[in-house]
């Protein structure tokens, strides 16, 4: 008996993943076009923005979904990510300025889920520096490096590049996602935080493909 339910549970789970897969999403209901489009970064190529906060749990809660989707993408799609900087967030700016070292090293999406689950899950408290010195030491990162980075000069102003991108893409929550610099989801108007939220990002990114792609 329960190895019948087990069997009806995968496939009712199967065939709603599938529904899920091909469902015609709605305008503002899974997503939303942006009031100001940005241009893409990369020309003739599509383009999909995760504004996210390292404090989000929500962020954690899809991350793995997202690296496992980012994972699988084409040459074609460049997906980047962009810790938010929103004005008078103090205990925001520790961590955007963690990633921005990060990224100067072309470590922040390596090292994403481990920051993460530093600061939610072992509640690691990386915006004190020496606690963090010591957590990137044990991550294997060069520590000199990083530390080099994190305190730059060029470090404030990626700190006010992240505060513009946050305005400019009017960001008023996370995780949210940008796709080709016109349209906006997140897990809030899909109403779930699972790997949904990325099939919602597949189904804009296949409606709205660059001209180059279009060609192919």
């Amino acid at each position: 008996m329960l190895n019948t339910w087990l069997k009806r549970l995968l496939i009712g789970t199967t065939l709603l993943a599938a529904s899920l897969a091909h469902a015609d999403i709605r305008e503002g209901v899974e997503y939303k076009k942006m009031t100001k489009p940005q241009a893409v970064a990369v020309a003739g190529k599509s383009e999909v923005i995760e504004f996210f906060w390292y404090g989000c749990p929500h962020c954690f809660t899809v991350a793995p979904y997202v690296e496992d989707w980012a994972s699988k993408l084409p040459a074609n799609v460049n997906f980047r990510r962009v810790h938010v900087a929103w004005p008078g967030r103090s205990d925001m700016e520790g961590h955007a300025k963690i990633f921005i070292a990060l990224q100067a090293m072309g470590l922040e999406g390596k090292q994403q889920l481990a920051v993460m689950t530093a600061v939610q899950k072992e509640r690691i408290e990386l915006r004190k520096e020496d606690v963090l010195f010591d957590w990137i030491k044990k991550q294997g990162i060069d520590v000199e490096k990083f530390k080099a980075q994190y305190n730059s000069f060029s470090s404030s102003a990626n700190m006010n590049k992240l505060a513009q991108m946050t305005r400019d893409y009017q960001v008023d929550g996370v995780p949210m996602f940008v796709v080709n610099g016109k349209y906006v989801t997140s897990p809030a108007m899909v109403g779930k935080e699972d790997g949904t939220i990325t099939q919602v990002v597949n189904e804009l990114l296949a409606k709205d493909k660059p001209a180059a792609a279009k060609k192919k």
